[in-house]
């Protein structure tokens, strides 16, 4: 049954035009949803390789989670760069991707479904690279005009998407900023549970945080830097 349903969401998202800049430039957590569904491609030489995003984390302006919370360093500066710049940063031997909101946002691509090649597993951050061969020279790329990644963007997408909090950090690991199709088998564990309407998740998860959330993070988090899968 899963099998099925996930075949009927790959046909009814099928890719449709080549994302433009406007796309990517909005808040990181209505980037993270509206790109559930899209086709993110890599070319080198002849191969090319395909995944449909099932699975995103969003880390927003002002986010204690994120890479650019302290403001650009040399490893972050891709944050800071225009819409659709992708972001790649290695943690504990496993690249990760990002791809650029608005100035100091990002969104982190969690797992894909292989286009083509059903036996493959693009379930986590570090597999979804791994079979996309982004590789950390890949950090800066520009995904609206490059020629090696594309994002093409369905036209129309079905389906619930289920929101919750983020994995594999310590600080803000509350706050629901952590989307998923649901009944697609390559989203990645923990799976998440209850299904977010996308006007109550749009409220909670798009804004910055305040300073009172801020502090209550940081006292929960014990201080210590944030996680290995942080897309910031």
């Amino acid at each position: 049954m899963t099998e099925r349903r996930s075949a009927t969401a790959a046909r009814s998202s099928r890719p449709g035009r080549r994302a433009r800049r406007g796309f990517f430039d909005r808040p990181a957590a209505r980037l993270a949803r509206a790109l559930l569904g899209s086709t993110f491609t890599t070319r080198w030489g002849r191969k090319v390789r395909e995944v449909r995003i099932v699975e995103t984390e969003a880390y927003v302006r002002g986010d204690p989670a994120s890479h650019a919370f302290r403001g650009p360093t040399r490893r972050n500066r891709s944050m800071f760069a225009r819409p659709g710049t992708l972001y790649v940063y290695r943690i504990h031997q496993v690249v990760c991707a990002n791809l650029v909101a608005r100035r100091g946002e990002a969104v982190l691509l969690r797992a894909g479904a292989a286009v083509g090649e059903e036996s493959v597993v693009a379930s986590g951050p570090g597999r979804l690279c791994r079979f996309l061969g982004v590789v950390l020279a890949d950090d800066g790329q520009d995904v609206v005009r490059g020629e090696r990644f594309t994002v093409r963007v369905p036209r129309h997408r079905t389906g619930a998407v289920r929101v919750g909090p983020r994995v594999g950090i310590r600080k803000a690991v509350g706050r629901p900023l952590r989307f998923a199709l649901e009944n697609e088998p390559a989203v990645s564990r923990p799976r998440l549970r209850a299904a977010t309407s996308a006007s109550s998740s749009r409220s909670r998860a798009v804004g910055p945080y305040s300073r009172t959330r801020r502090t209550n993070r940081r006292s929960s988090a014990g201080g210590r830097s944030a996680g290995r899968s942080g897309g910031r």
